[in-house]
């Protein structure tokens, strides 16, 4: 196991976002979790992101949990790890708060939303939502205010400007890699981002050494 500088350590934290349902599996996200922990000797804080509850999650709600994290550890620079929808709400503060991220490591993260979302609810789909206020989403409702944050309030491929790490399966049918693809096209700092295609799909259960051998690297 490499050497970690602890001095350095003191000035920063590890974060872990998780996805959409608070599910920790995608790129064995709790895994990886308990690695880095590990490999450095520190405690990675895993916020819930699904507040106040899941019915009224989005991302500026998010967001906020992070904000509330970063005034708890007095500042210190965050290297956040993001799965899935995790992936893009850590994309989304590093363009809002670029001083306080160091580095993304991103796990099939989720770009482009909207138009994802689009393509399985017809235009009544969204209407009825509208109206209605709730979507039921895996057993779960979700209020629209989730829907109309992300179109209105945040990029689909947010700007990023730290040191960016991407694994995304090729095989992902929840998020197609050309979500990622594209991400790194819209980038004006492309030279900061690296994609690692890995053939798997979107929970990258195939691919975890090979993952953490890159967030090993990475962090460092």
């Amino acid at each position: 196991m490499a050497t970690v500088n602890n001095g350095r350590l003191s000035s920063e934290i590890f974060v872990f976002l998780h996805g959409f349902t608070q599910d920790s599996n995608v790129g064995g996200g709790g895994q990886i979790a308990k690695y880095i922990a590990s490999l450095f000797e520190v405690s990675v804080e895993q916020p819930n992101l699904n507040q106040p509850s899941f019915n009224e999650f989005s991302v500026s709600n998010a967001i906020d949990v992070i904000n509330r994290l970063y005034d708890e550890k007095q500042n210190k620079q965050m290297n956040l790890i993001g799965a899935s929808m995790g992936g893009y709400i850590a994309a989304c503060y590093a363009e809002r708060y670029p001083d306080r991220v160091k580095k993304l490591f991103l796990l099939c993260p989720a770009f482009g939303l909207v138009a994802r979302w689009r393509e399985f609810l017809t235009d009544d789909d969204l209407e009825k939502w509208k109206s209605s206020g709730s979507y039921s989403y895996d057993g779960r409702q979700l209020h629209y205010s989730f829907f109309n944050d992300i179109k209105e309030k945040h990029s689909p491929y947010p700007q990023v400007s730290c040191p960016t790490s991407i694994v995304h399966g090729k095989s992902d049918q929840i998020i197609p890699i050309e979500a990622s693809r594209k991400f790194i096209e819209e980038q004006k700092t492309k030279g900061l981002i690296n994609l690692v295609e890995v053939d798997d799909d979107h929970y990258l259960t195939k691919s975890l050494s090979q993952i953490i051998e890159i967030v090993s690297q990475f962090l460092l």
